[in-house]
This record gives structure tokens, C-alpha cells and sequence, in this order.
């Protein structure tokens, strides 16, 4: 149920204790994706408003801006989350550029022009504050022994 969009902008805007416009720019920054009721009214789960809190932190505690939550953000390895690198994910503008977060990124692969970003694995992994760094390293480029190598000595 931690997926089930239940909030509306207003009580997750005061369970934040944030102006609702700032859940707009945040949304309109791609850092999250609200899902929206029939009538287009933002809905946010459990989930969401973990990230949102995480977002948060970053911003008054951690002192990161939005763009360089973006930049962490377009980090996580999606290609993980759609069973590996591929020829498709070569293609893809999220693999070849750190510009956003994955479901941000308008020229993507042909695995994902059809799949709700919502859904996709990539945007429902569960990021809080205490597992960033795990998300970010996931089977990411640690893993290559050349740029291990590098990083080693």
C-alpha cells in the first residue's frame, strides 16, 4: 500500500510543513512524479512522501540545490531495473547523459517510450536518505574493473 497514491498536494504539502508551490517546483524540477486522479488533481503515496522527505533533508540539511539532486538522482542505474544493458539502453539519452533523474528524460530507449515511469523500478525504488548511496553504486560502474582499477591506484 506504501505505492497506493492517497495524499492530496495540499496534506502532503502540510505534512512537510512546505508550501504546496514548492511541491510544484519540485515536481516540475522531475525529482518526482505525483500521479493524478481522473480529474488531474496530484496524488501522492507513502512512498512519494519519502522521497519527498529525503529531498528535503538534502536541501536544508545537506545543502544541495535542485540541480545537483537532479544530477544524483539521474545517478541511478535504470538500465538495472529493466534487466541490464542492452543495445536499447546505449541509445538512451538517460544512460549516455547524468542531465535528470530517468523519468525525466524525454529521449529514452524503446523499452521505455511505452512504460509509466510511476511503475517503471527505476522511480519505485525506495530512496531515503539512508540508502542513497547504495542506489547510486547498485551495479553501477564500481563494478568495472578499469575504473575500479583507476579509483585503487
Amino acid at each position: 500500500m506504501e505505492n497506493e497514491p492517497v495524499l492530496t498536494i495540499g496534506m502532503a504539502a502540510r505534512e512537510l510543513r512546505v508550501a504546496v508551490q514548492t511541491l510544484r517546483m519540485y515536481e516540475g524540477a522531475g525529482l518526482i512524479l505525483p500521479a493524478r486522479s481522473s480529474s488531474g488533481r496530484r496524488l501522492y503515496s507513502m512512498k512519494d512522501m519519502e522521497k519527498l522527505r529525503c529531498i528535503r533533508n538534502l536541501i536544508t540539511e545537506e545543502g544541495l540545490n535542485i540541480k545537483g539532486i537532479r544530477k544524483m538522482l539521474s545517478m541511478i542505474p535504470c538500465w538495472q531495473y529493466k534487466g541490464g544493458i542492452d543495445e536499447d539502453c546505449l541509445d538512451c539519452q538517460a544512460y549516455r547523459e547524468a542531465i535528470g533523474p530517468c523519468w525525466n528524460v524525454r529521449n529514452v530507449g524503446r523499452k521505455c517510450r511505452q512504460v509509466d515511469c510511476r511503475s517503471c523500478g527505476a522511480y519505485q525504488v525506495y530512496l531515503s536518505c539512508k540508502n542513497i548511496k547504495h542506489i547510486l553504486l547498485k551495479n553501477g560502474p564500481v563494478k568495472n574493473k578499469r575504473i575500479k582499477s583507476n579509483i585503487n591506484g
